[in-house]
């Protein structure tokens, strides 16, 4: 996934399967590599109408650590967007990294 420019404290990272017409696994990881309240990675996978199915990666506690997570969309498999983020307290979103457009 794209780095969040100025931003050395989140890495992210995964992987995605095509399984026929009908069906993607996505794995999503998030790792935390300095000092902030929180970081995460999320996928959003479409399908051909719109509709939308996401996944996420966060890590609450602190460098050095690290969180990841699987899952197999059914009919979801028209696009697939990922970006990693930077959270603040109260869980707002204080930063997010460019979206990187898979398919």
């Amino acid at each position: 996934m794209p780095a969040i420019s100025g931003d050395n404290v989140v890495s992210a990272y995964g992987s995605y399967t095509k399984i026929g017409t009908a069906r993607v696994k996505v794995s999503v990881c998030a790792k935390q590599t300095g000092t902030v309240f929180a970081v995460g990675a999320v996928a959003y996978a479409y399908n051909s109408s719109g509709a939308s199915k996401n996944i996420g990666a966060v890590v609450l506690t602190g460098s050095g650590t690290s969180s990841c997570v699987s899952m197999t969309f059914f009919s979801y498999t028209a696009h697939l967007k990922v970006h990693s983020f930077i959270g603040g307290a109260h869980g707002a979103i204080s930063k997010t990294g460019p979206t990187l457009t898979l398919y």
